[in-house]
């Protein structure tokens, strides 16, 4: 005696149930990696506006901005930023740093760089991943730090 089936059995359902949410995981997963490079592509455009800023800046004054805190545009970049130029974004703090070294010396206020802090260190991974050897760069801890102007004096 044979009876006629009508929907599925609990096994097949396990098995839809598995292969949908394996496929759910590796969407999400490639959705936070896609994430991440955006926002490491906004912020290496914010560092190398920061980047000109800072050059005609120097160019037009003589002199390079002074330092300031984390999260505030130095008044002296403010003229050469685009309109609404934050320096506190909700992902990652950026932070204008007059490197001198000690005692002064030949190259003093000639190291100039932007700090980029963020607590994400997949962000700040996929940022290093994103510069590549295209700028000079190192990173310490959770900050990556964008050098704009070496002890040279160049870039």
């Amino acid at each position: 005696m044979r009876r006629d089936r009508r929907g599925f059995t609990f096994v097949e359902m396990l098995v839809v149930m598995i292969v949908l949410g394996v496929l759910a995981l590796l969407a999400t997963l490639k959705y936070i990696d896609l994430r991440h490079r955006a926002v490491s592509a906004e912020a290496i455009a914010d560092l190398q506006a920061v980047r000109l800023a800072a050059y005609s800046a120097w160019y037009e004054t003589g002199a390079w901005p002074v330092e300031t805190g984390a999260g505030t545009v130095p008044p002296g970049l403010t003229p050469y930023l685009s309109g609404g130029f934050s320096f506190s974004k909700p992902t990652y703090t950026l932070d204008w740093e007059n490197f001198i070294p000690p005692n002064g010396g030949p190259s003093a206020g000639m190291q100039l760089g932007v700090v980029l802090t963020s607590s994400n260190v997949r962000l700040t991974t996929a940022l290093a991943q994103s510069l590549g050897n295209k700028s000079p760069f190192f990173i310490i801890g959770g900050n990556l730090t964008f050098v704009i102007v070496g002890a040279d004096g160049r870039l």
